[in-house]
């Protein structure tokens, strides 16, 4: 029997979430959209429907028992079925371990570390078969990540020791989130693992190595580079700019007097204009009657 064609993904309001959720909705899933913040899953929500596909927002803090159960049953009560899960662990720590407080850890653990908790078990206990696929943040230097990494796929692993199903793997990205395009190679492999293409692939961790993502300054108009450029003194970037005005300027009016040039010389009539006696021979070539007739009207010169 074929899935429901339902997902549930978390924390949508922005990164991994927000790309895995619009490529569900692009291959006609309904999305079920959680996030801590509504008015961010409304607006990932819209986005896949504005793609044509289908989809709800919901409010859920994924570190809440209540609001996990509640988010499992909201699925079920209005189609019925799920499909499959897709936890989003998105919680990073760059603090420096010494000085990461007490309430900074609490935090990291509570939002990537009980929340995969709380959606797994709520999963053993409604979804039966099916699906989760829980992305992890991805790995840092820092000892409070490596935490939380290894925690993650020993709840994984032990998991699916225990339960045949629903099938469950997790996928660990090489960075943070950027965009949906830089972050395509991790979208396919969650996709991968919530296919029938992946049926009885389970407790596994998935390493997934991303592009860099694009730098900001890029994109941004070169005078906005130069204002967070330290180095760039804005005399010097008006005189640039104008120089380029300048030459831009320059350019188009050669090009013009080029272009008007080549429509006269097309225009000109070659054929119309007379030829000089003097290299009318190479020109005519009807019998040595004609030139010579031209060289004797030629005047001639006597030497005294």
């Amino acid at each position: 029997m074929e899935p429901a064609r339902v997902v549930l993904v978390t924390n949508v309001g922005q990164g991994f979430g927000r790309a895995v959720a619009l490529a569900y909705g692009q291959s006609e899933y309904d999305v079920v959209c959680a996030d801590r913040d509504v008015d961010l899953a409304a607006k990932t929500a819209a986005e896949i429907e504005e793609l044509g596909g289908q989809a709800i927002p919901i409010q859920a803090d994924m570190a809440t028992h209540m609001d996990v159960l509640a988010a499992y049953h909201k699925v079920f009560e209005i189609f019925g079925a799920l499909g499959g899960v897709v936890h989003v662990s998105s919680q990073v720590s760059h603090t420096p371990f010494e000085n990461l407080s007490e309430g900074e850890f609490a935090e990291l653990v509570a939002e990537d570390l009980r929340s995969a908790y709380l959606t797994l078990k709520t999963a053993a206990r409604l979804l039966g078969g099916g699906w989760v696929v829980i992305v992890a943040p991805p790995l840092g230097r820092q000892p409070q990540m490596a935490a939380v990494a290894g925690a993650l796929s020993s709840l994984v692993r032990s998991f699916c020791e225990r339960y045949e199903a629903p099938r469950v793997n997790l996928v660990v990205p090489s960075r943070d989130a950027a965009d949906p395009r830089h972050d395509a190679a991790l979208v396919r492999s969650v996709r991968f693992l919530g296919s029938s293409s992946a049926l009885g692939v389970s407790g596994q961790e998935v390493f997934v190595e991303l592009p860099p993502p694009p730098r900001v300054t890029e994109t941004l108009l070169p005078e906005v580079r130069a204002a967070l450029d330290d180095r760039v003194r804005q005399d010097d970037l008006e005189a640039s700019l104008y120089s380029e005005a300048e030459e831009q300027d320059t350019a188009d009016e050669d090009e013009e007097v080029e272009e008007l040039v080549l429509d006269e010389l097309e225009q000109e009539p070659f054929d119309d204009i007379p030829a000089r006696p003097a290299i009318r021979r190479h020109l005519v070539d009807e019998g040595e009657s004609e030139v010579e007739g031209d060289l004797a009207d030629t005047p001639r010169h006597r030497l005294p």
